[in-house]
């Protein structure tokens, strides 16, 4: 169960009420922005400053290094990094970029170092970011040095994730950036007791915040995935809760019509009965279901503003899983991103070759699409801002 007895109630009166009603949670208006903001080279290079260089990113989940010495690869926005469990079982992130030639330090997507030797040059860090070795270093003219150690961006260890701001002169606070309510669901939750299992990076031709809609968005399954999810669910109904610019909400499931008769301070988890999303806004997304979480990032393509980098993580409560639970999980996996793949992914990028046109307006959030207006707000907001 991931909701406090209190949360589930409230989220169940909620969807009780939708279903006996046939109706969803609704803002008060409708919101408009330019489709351009998919296509426009200036705004994407603005968004790398403004959002992907100053918001924390949910960048991996902690059991990805569970034990000191474990470390991991993360492409950010715009920079690789390494993130490492030190000594003292602190995490700490660094640029992977040798401060000899910019070669690339570690080319590994994960594993067990306390040192980090460049291919190069044979400089050596230990995995606190000092530089402890440089090869041949009479010769070359210089002792290692801390103004040579590994350039350090800001992490945070949060309620089982790993948070890092791009930016090595930016500052972070996780709860702070979530909002009381949001970091309270969150820590609810206990994912810091979860595992990772699973992930994939996937390249899209399409913008970043057409992915992010997608993700978020409860009113285009009937229509979109009609043949494979949709006759699961209650069409266009959301029960959602709104911390500031974050959010979670629930889609019912037509087999939660099995708990008619039951108040709703009796209604059992409702993980069972219904789909949870949460938005972690800049760019992150974490679905959840009985047995997994979806736990989605989503970053600019740099080099193109017409193209993003999924990333899909699966966390598990356990570490172990038998034969059958690594089947279940793995099919869970192909529902998941054939749907993407299949049906998202080629609908996103119609709207990305909209967005090309130059007379092709603005797009319009009807007072149903809590969610997406919620992230547009929050994104607006971040691009407003000083």
């Amino acid at each position: 169960m991931y909701f406090t007895p209190e949360r589930n109630e409230r989220l169940a009166r909620k969807l009780f009420r939708h279903i006996a009603e046939t109706s969803t949670d609704r803002v008060d208006e409708i919101f408009e922005y330019d489709l351009s903001i998919y296509s426009c080279a200036d705004t994407a290079k603005r968004e790398c400053t403004q959002i992907f260089e100053k918001a924390p990113m949910m960048a991996a989940h902690a059991n990805q290094i569970a034990t000191p010495g474990s470390f991991i690869t993360v492409q950010l926005n715009r920079s690789n990094v390494i993130v490492t469990r030190k000594a003292d079982g602190t995490v700490g992130a660094y640029l992977n970029v040798c401060r000899h030639r910019g070669s690339r330090l570690v080319g590994a997507a994960a594993g067990q170092r306390n040192r980090f030797t460049c291919p190069y040059h044979g400089w050596t860090y230990t995995n606190d970011g000092k530089l402890r070795g440089i090869g041949f270093a009479d010769s070359f003219g210089m002792k290692p040095n801390d103004e040579k150690n590994l350039v350090a961006l800001p992490v945070e260890e949060r309620h089982g994730f790993i948070w890092i701001v791009e930016n090595p002169n930016g500052s972070i606070d996780v709860k702070a950036h979530l909002g009381e309510g949001m970091d309270q669901a969150l820590g609810e939750y206990g994912l810091d007791k979860w595992f990772f299992y699973k992930a994939h990076v996937f390249d899209f031709p399409q913008n970043w915040k057409v992915m992010m809609d997608g993700l978020i968005d409860g009113y285009h399954v009937q229509f979109l995935h009609g043949a494979t999810i949709s006759p699961y669910f209650y069409p266009n109904m959301m029960g959602i809760e709104v911390f500031g610019h974050n959010a979670l909400w629930g889609n019912p499931r037509r087999k939660m019509q099995e708990l008619a008769d039951h108040p709703p301070e009796r209604a059992p988890p409702l993980d069972r009965y219904a789909i949870i999303g949460n938005l972690f806004v800049p760019n992150a997304v974490m679905v959840m279901h009985p047995h997994h979480i979806e736990f989605w990032t989503v970053y600019q393509n740099p080099d193109n503003t017409g193209a993003c980098r999924v990333h899909l993580r699966y966390l598990t409560p356990k570490g172990e899983h038998d034969a059958r639970g690594i089947e279940i999980l793995d099919k869970n996996w192909k529902i998941a991103t054939d749907a993407i793949i299949n049906e998202d992914v080629p609908v996103g990028n119609g709207i990305q070759a909209s967005a090309a046109m130059p007379h092709a307006g603005k797009v319009c959030l009807g007072r149903n699409e809590v969610t997406n207006q919620l992230f547009h707000r929050a994104y607006r907001a971040y691009m407003d801002a000083a």
